[in-house]
């Protein structure tokens, strides 16, 4: 193997790499991967760092004699990665056997196209510098100072099994976060995700960011207690990201998730559904094969309120007489990108609804207290307001969020047509989620 790996040589790569692992056990399935990532930061109003990464890997999962083992590398000498191979090899021989156990398969459906790859941003022809610009001058019509960041990403994947999978596939994302300020701790936040460039808005990104660190100077009283509260797509996506965590078939098997011995029940509102998909047009984490080499799709997980399904990968879907939704992760089945089915509501219309109620745009520090029930606190940052009789009274600081996902999805009052993708570093599974208002939100004062 040469000592430096270009694009067009990842599939050499993975034949490499499968030719000496596959004479040697039952079942493998190599993936090699290539990372392009572009990123610009920027503080106090200007450009601070331009970076540009290439990241190649390879995954390998193997068994033997029904011992099962994985492992992954970024040493792609020759010799480097043959003695990976050994030591992972020989990492399986002296395991257990594995109760778990179950072999590759091909799944019966074809594999899908190519859905979300911008060639323009595969090929650096996007001008982030530029468009990190028109967010911060768009920020800094309402705001003193902006911070964030602008991120690029291009996969490039191939992946050979033992099942006879051979396939490649390759996606695109971008992305712009942005915080404003007008005083130190007086802030908003602005983010816009696309799989493509022609769906990013920078210039939004930047005005939402702008307008809510103005909005916010106006600060005022507020009181503990349970209110009506309005989730922007930001904050509605983040504690929904935690839906899919909650529907892999191993955290129910191993169970530590609210959504145990729930299928066919009702777990939300009757409004409310949710998916996985890994192949929707404009998704920012598309694939369209698994771990597993199994052809990944499209997953119902509530369907109007009802608890329809779980994610799979082959040896969950085995345990539950089932098939695999196309969702490995060979530990543990896991999201692609969660849709949430967008409501009736606009923006304006749940404001003017709310008699006593919160307005929260951002948030972090999302911590669950019992898995099993699905119990959370969340910390509100940059702009929250204060709402009554539908009318906005001011912003608010210094507050926590305890709510549970069960609890919540059963208290959802109104969401948004308007629905928007969302992924940065609170969201790691992108959700396109829409506004959402819930019922009796405890809120109450945040240590500190």
């Amino acid at each position: 193997m040469a000592e430096v790996i270009e694009g067009e040589d990842l599939k050499r790569l993975g034949e490499f790499t499968f030719k000496e692992v596959s004479k040697r056990v039952d079942d493998a399935s190599v993936i090699a991967s290539l990372i392009l990532e572009r990123m610009v930061r920027f503080s106090n109003n200007s450009i601070t760092v331009t970076k540009k990464n290439e990241n190649f890997e390879v995954f390998i999962y193997l068994s033997k004699d029904k011992k099962r083992f994985l492992g992954s590398t970024s040493n792609l000498k020759e010799e480097s990665l043959k003695n990976f191979i050994d030591k992972l090899i020989k990492a399986c021989e002296s395991s257990k056997e594995s109760e778990d156990y179950t072999p590759l398969e091909k799944a019966p459906l074809p594999f899908s196209e190519h859905y979300n790859f911008d060639e323009r941003i595969a090929k650096g022809y996007v001008d982030l510098v530029d468009l990190a610009n028109s967010g911060i001058n768009s920020a800094l019509k309402w705001a003193n100072r902006v911070a964030g960041s602008l991120l690029s990403l291009t996969n490039y994947s191939y992946i050979l099994t033992t099942s006879g999978v051979e396939r490649d596939d390759k996606a695109t994302q971008i992305t712009i976060n942005i915080r404003a300020f007008t005083e130190k701790e007086i802030s908003g936040h602005g983010l816009s995700c696309s799989s493509n460039s022609r769906g990013l808005d920078v210039e939004k990104a930047g005005r939402e960011a702008g307008e809510h660190a103005l909005n916010s100077k106006r600060r005022g009283n507020w009181e503990e207690g349970k209110y009506e509260v309005l989730y922007s797509p930001t904050v509605s996506a983040d504690l929904f990201q935690h839906i899919g965590y909650f529907s892999s078939a191993y955290a129910i098997e191993i169970g530590i998730s609210f959504l145990v011995d729930k299928l066919d029940s009702k777990v939300a509102v009757e409004d409310f559904s949710l998916s996985d998909s890994a192949l929707v047009y404009g998704a920012l984490n598309s694939r369209v094969f698994d771990d597993e080499g199994y052809v990944s799709g499209n997953t119902k997980i509530i369907e109007k309120g009802l608890l329809k399904g779980y994610l799979h990968n082959l040896t969950t879907a085995k345990k539950f007489n089932t098939k695999s939704t196309g969702n490995a992760g060979i530990i543990e089945p896991s999201p692609w990108n969660l849709i949430v089915e967008g409501g009736n509501s606009t923006y304006d219309d749940m404001v003017k609804s709310m008699k006593k109620g919160l307005i929260v745009t951002n948030n972090w520090y999302t911590r669950f207290q019992n898995l099993r029930e699905g119990a959370f606190s969340t910390l509100p940052r940059d702009a929250t307001y204060l709402v009554e009789d539908g009318e906005i009274k001011h912003s608010i600081a210094g507050l926590r969020i305890t709510d549970s996902l069960p609890r919540m999805l059963k208290e959802i009052d109104e969401m948004s047509k308007e629905r928007r993708w969302i992924k940065w570093w609170e969201v790691e599974i992108p959700v396109l989620s829409p506004w959402v208002k819930v019922k009796d939100v405890l809120i109450t004062k945040a240590e500190g």
